[in-house]
């Protein structure tokens, strides 16, 4: 899934595939998945507690998988004068949720980790 939105009055495009999470964990020998699941876990859009890292990562990681040309981390947030970190997430968090969701429950568990019922005698 993709969205544009404006960015310190520029375009900016955010893309999730799952290209997404590898180039994540490329980039930032990190599980995608892991940090995503500990900013899901915010109550109340109370964000002070929380590290922008991830928040920041995730957006990085969104663009550049729409634009691959975009620079590394530091140099593409240093193109921007201003650029609330919260408030783009907010703005892509429903790509996000929406590209990484388990569409079929039975697809979410994978098929070696199923218990093997034994037969009792």
């Amino acid at each position: 899934m993709e969205k544009m939105i404006q960015v310190d009055g520029k375009n900016v495009r955010f893309k999730c595939t799952a290209g997404t999470l590898i180039r994540y964990r490329n980039q930032f020998n990190r599980e995608f998945l892991a940090d995503l699941a500990k900013l899901e876990k915010i109550k109340d859009g109370d964000y002070a507690e929380f590290s922008l890292a991830p928040f920041e990562n995730i957006l990085w990681v969104m663009a550049k998988t729409a634009d691959d040309t975009i620079p590394e981390p530091l140099a593409w947030y240093d193109s921007f004068d201003e650029f609330s970190v919260i408030d783009v997430y907010k703005q892509v968090q429903d790509i996000l949720i929406k590209s990484i969701k388990v569409k079929n429950s039975s697809a979410a568990v994978h098929p070696a980790t199923k218990r093997r019922g034994r037969k009792r005698r």
